[in-house]
């Protein structure tokens, strides 16, 4: 296995063979996939200071990759995409993943297979981005920042791995969404798994649109004030407050799936150990 990276030093005893560079590097690239059967496009951008920078990225990084994998005669590209593709008008995020489906999908034939996988929202042990829902659920009241009638997919990291590593073996072409096969979660869904364990949370607020938009107009104005990319964006809010991210169509098919009820045991537990939320009995001293 070989990849790719900015920084090489930070996959040091995880991969043996490491290319230093980035997506935007052709000579780089070039002897990324020198050799290679299969090429898996796990890498993106998920903020960006600008629509132009979502699609050089997401777009453009995906076709100077595919050109290097196509001259070095690779048998299979998989590519990495998102639920959001399905819903390109509701971010730049969504429509640059989608445009890179749409450029990829001609390009499969029986040179060179192409399979995308688009997964919903990944969470699990060392996931920072899932770390604000735990602190949620695990609070004495809840604050969802999405509608009441939402349903979404969740992927356990550990399921999304096993995806991938099936994905390289695999002959499927097309698109595939994925899942842990329960057809969603509600918001309701994930209260009522962390009170069964935890006992929180003991209320639910639904946070308003309008209110949520507000905070990430701000930090979007923060964000060009420092000249950073926002976390926090009306864009995302856009995503959030949209009422189907369920996975549907082809599903990628998985055998015993971690589900919502394991998959945060195992994801608190480990944030828990590391310091990332408080341990059960320091939660309990300071509510004493």
């Amino acid at each position: 296995m070989v990849a790719l990276a900015r920084k090489p030093e930070v996959l040091s005893g995880k991969c043996k063979n490491v290319v230093a560079g980035d997506l935007s590097d052709d000579v780089a690239l070039a002897k990324l996939v020198e050799g290679c059967e299969v090429v898996m496009h796990v890498g993106g951008a998920t903020s960006a200071k600008s629509r132009k920078e979502f699609f050089d990225v997401n777009l453009e990084a995906t076709k100077r990759l595919f050109a290097a994998a196509k001259r070095a005669h690779v048998r299979r590209f998989v590519y990495v995409s998102s639920l959001t593709a399905r819903e390109p008008k509701l971010s730049d995020y969504g429509a640059s993943k989608a445009a890179a489906e749409q450029f990829l999908l001609p390009l499969d034939d029986d040179k060179t297979e192409v399979l995308i996988l688009r997964p919903p929202a990944i969470y699990g042990p060392g996931d920072s981005s899932s770390l604000p829902l735990f602190k949620a659920v695990l609070s004495r009241t809840a604050y969802f920042p999405g509608p009441k009638d939402g349903r979404f997919s969740l992927l356990y990291v550990g399921d999304f791995a096993k995806v991938v590593c099936e994905a390289v073996d695999s002959n499927a072409h097309a698109v595939f969404e994925l899942d842990d096969q329960t057809l969603g979660y509600s918001w309701d869904d994930l209260a009522t798994i962390a009170r069964r364990h935890y006992g929180t949370p003991k209320r639910v607020v639904y946070l308003p649109r309008g209110i949520v938009h507000t905070v990430a107009g701000l930090a979007e104005l923060g964000a060009r004030l420092t000249g950073k990319a926002a976390f926090t964006t009306r864009q995302k809010v856009n995503e959030v407050y949209h009422t189907d991210w369920v996975a549907k169509g082809l599903i990628w098919p998985m055998l015993k799936p971690v589900k919502l009820e394991q998959g945060m045991a195992q994801t608190v537990a480990w944030y828990r150990a590391h310091g990332w939320l408080k341990a059960e009995s320091e939660k309990a001293k300071g509510s004493a």
